[in-house]
């Protein structure tokens, strides 16, 4: 390829003399003058810069277009002063080498020229002008010899050199207007051409040119090519769609759409239609040099969209990039009724509760075309949250206004109604009271019972000052009963007195804590629970139950009489508790370490700890841990609100440091000693550990420790004997915490001499 670029470098040299005689009429070439402000440098004052014409050609079949451009705004300017000839190599080895000259000299438009052939209004002809013809003098000689001036008119001759450009990708007129498109009209069918676009003057500039080369170019028709990208589509608002897409190969692009079906799903045939009034340029950088594009449209009619997006290339042609069809759903809801009044009947007389219904009546302004129904929700009024509830299952018609519900059962709450559209949409009208008066009372709760709060002495030493405990209430209510406002806990120091209401307000949940004096004379207090709704109906109590009352004598304190520990047999404890008349329990708690949580071993009850002389034998055997001690205490509790606790006590429970784990070692010589093992019994104690090995070289008088192995190792492999000798090796497993197996048997190696 390098000499091929070569010969046709050459080819356009000697071309340069020949190339008045043989250039063909080209109705793209101008005058040799530009601009009479126009100036090029003459003098080898600074450095020679290289630049290059990237040149492409396409075939239409009946001729060949060549595009070019160069590689920046200075080297465009210096092109499109001084003008490049556009040459043709046929490639036809009977006819030897030839060079025909299709334009010499071909350069831009003058401003004249461009203004003649324009309406005022075309703007991309004057933005294609304004990279050659934009002559701002007055920002140009603003500050003069400063560099931040200097960058500015370099920055803006970047902008309009690269807008300029982009309006050939858009306009073929305007593509050969610039002098950077020519077509090669006399190209004879399945003939083969090498081009080349060269500028007209060589050696009056700073400048040296690459020519623009492209080989072996066949005159046949055009077949455009199939870009496929990736679209995706996301909904904003109504009637909105973002349209985008990933493309790197083009820089400007058409959107186009039409609807297929209707939001019903009526099929459609609707004509393509342009989004884009002009084209489009992303100005968004993603990752892997690839290129977003992102484009909104507001549809006229919801339903299914097709999109298709075409991109401009070099030749001013459309490639069809790939298409993506948009469901555009219906998001606006309609607007909300207005719930007017409702009407509670009563058709019994005899009895008000046996049937209850509701008249909701509501109107609406505006009824939309598609507009599809009205739902119904209530909402019960309860001291916790409850979800709406719809009561009219199937839509109620868009022309109605009124709706009987039947409201049998259900208690004073909240209404509201809703509207909706065929797709889904809702929209709901502010919310109501609707009064239902209840004349049923609720059922009498259930499940009473009373736990007294204990109080740790240990934790809270002040706590034989108190004068009260705590006994905390718990019931629950029947399942049928949603409409209960509060409940009322009654008491009495016995069944034959007056019980007493004890909350001083209605209590909202299903548990109370109730606070009793200590010293008090009576052994029982009683509870009942009563439930009041909101209609004010009052339940019957229920049936009382007896609470042993709290004194203020602790139980006698635990100890530890006897104790035994091994790592075989776990830990003995002989645990002497208080022989107490209102004794209830006792517990066992353990954990290990000094800190964290403890935890229940067991619990035992008090009349039978008393039955085997109030003392408990417990035989602990928790798992081996090498890390901390293992603690105890035993806790006491009886009718006090108390409870004593004993001193913690704790054991060590390593377990045996020696573990009988069978290693079976064997070793040679083979090129360097080899040492393999295995291990018998893999099923191990928990815990990190590692195989130590064990030698005994030619100069030792006993096995030293070698070298540690990690626990997937299995082999092992050295190089430190030297002809003649000796060395003996054994392995032990060796955990982190300092337990080890026993040894492996020892292997003798020997290295041939």
């Amino acid at each position: 390829m390098k000499m091929k670029r070569t010969t046709i470098f050459l080819f356009s040299l000697l071309s340069l003399a020949f190339a008045p005689l043989q250039a063909q009429e080209a109705g793209q070439a101008q005058a040799d003058t530009l601009n009479p402000h126009t100036t090029v440098a003459r003098e080898r004052t600074l450095p020679l810069v290289t630049t290059k014409i990237q040149l492409q050609t396409r075939s239409y079949g009946d001729s060949i277009v060549l595009r070019w451009v160069a590689e920046d705004y200075v080297s465009y300017f210096y092109l499109a002063t001084f003008g490049v000839n556009v040459l043709r190599l046929p490639k036809d080895p009977q006819a030897g080498i030839q060079v025909d000259t299709l334009a010499y000299a071909l350069k831009p438009k003058t401003l004249e020229q461009f203004k003649a052939k324009y309406a005022p209004d075309d703007s991309l002809a004057y933005v294609a002008m304004s990279v050659l013809y934009n002559d701002d003098k007055e920002n140009a000689h603003k500050d003069k010899g400063r560099m931040g001036n200097t960058m500015d008119v370099s920055g803006d001759q970047d902008i309009n050199y690269g807008f300029s450009m982009l309006t050939a990708e858009w306009r073929k007129d305007l593509a050969e207007d610039l002098a950077v498109r020519f077509t090669d009209k006399t190209a004879q069918p399945g003939a083969v051409y090498d081009y080349i676009v060269q500028p007209t003057v060589w050696n009056d500039s700073l400048l040296i040119f690459e020519p623009g080369v492209a080989e072996d170019v066949t005159t046949k028709p055009y077949n455009p090519e199939r870009f496929d990208v990736r679209i995706i589509d996301s909904l904003g608002a109504p009637y909105t769609t973002q349209i985008g897409w990933w493309d790197s190969e083009h820089s400007s692009f058409e959107v186009e759409r039409r609807q297929t079906s209707t939001l019903t799903g009526e099929p459609v045939n609707g004509p393509w239609e342009r989004v884009t009034r002009k084209p489009y340029v992303s100005m968004v950088q993603q990752a892997e040099d690839e290129d977003y594009c992102l484009v909104v449209d507001s549809v006229p009619q919801l339903g299914m969209w097709e999109y298709r997006i075409l991109g401009y290339d070099a030749f001013a042609d459309l490639n069809e990039l790939g298409e993506h069809t948009v469901f555009v759903p219906d998001v606006m809801p309609p607007l909300p009724p207005t719930l007017k009044t409702i009407v509670i009947e009563r058709p019994d007389d005899n009895d008000p509760m046996a049937k209850v219904y509701a008249h909701v009546i509501w109107e609406k302004e505006e009824l939309e075309k598609d507009l599809a129904g009205y739902r119904i929700y209530y909402q019960p009024m309860q001291w916790e949250n409850e979800s709406w509830r719809l009561m009219t299952p199937d839509l109620l018609p868009p022309t109605d206004t009124l709706c009987r519900l039947d409201m049998t059962g259900l208690r004073t709450g909240m209404m509201c109604i809703a509207a909706y559209d065929h797709s889904g949409n809702e929209s709901r009208s502010f919310v109501q009271q609707v009064k239902l008066t209840d004349y049923k009372a609720p059922g009498i709760p259930e499940n009473l019972r009373a736990v007294v709060r204990e109080i740790d002495l240990e934790n809270d030493t002040m706590a034989l000052n108190h004068k009260w405990a705590y006994i905390d209430l718990y019931w629950q209510p029947l399942a049928e009963d949603d409409d209960i406002d509060y409940f009322d806990i009654a008491f009495a120091n016995d069944t034959t007195h007056n019980f007493l209401i004890r909350n001083q307000g209605g209590i909202r949940q299903s548990a109370y804590t109730d606070s009793v004096a200590l010293n008090a004379n009576q052994r029982y207090i009683y509870y009942k629970v009563r439930a009041v709704d909101y209609s004010t109906n009052i339940s019957e109590w229920s049936h009382w139950i007896q609470v042993e009352r709290p004194h203020i004598t602790p139980p006698t304190v635990p100890h530890l009489g006897k104790s035994r520990h091994t790592d075989e047999t776990g830990m003995y404890m002989e645990w002497i508790v208080g022989a107490d008349a209102d004794m209830k329990r006792h517990v066992l708690y353990r954990r290990l370490g000094e800190q964290g949580k403890w935890d229940i071993v067991a619990k035992y009850d008090a009349d039978s700890v008393k039955a085997k002389d109030n003392t408990i034998i417990v035989h602990d055997n928790p798992p081996y841990s090498q890390t901390g001690r293992y603690y105890y205490f035993m806790k006491s509790i009886n009718a006090s609100p108390f409870v004593s606790r004993s001193l913690a006590v704790s054991w060590r429970h390593q377990g045996p440091r020696v573990l009988d784990v069978p290693i079976e070692l064997s070793g040679s010589y083979d090129d360097g000693t080899h040492l393999t093992w295995f291990v018998r019994d893999e099923n191990l104690p928990g815990g990190e550990w590692h195989f130590c090995i064990y030698r005994k070289g030619p100069e030792d008088k006993g096995f030293k420790y070698y070298m540690s192995a990690a626990q997937d190792d299995r082999s092992y492999r050295e190089h430190t004997l030297e002809k003649g000798e000796t060395a003996e090796y054994y392995i032990e497993l060796q955990y982190e915490d300092g337990r080890h197996s026993q040894s492996s048997n020892t292997v003798k190696v020997e290295r041939p001499k």
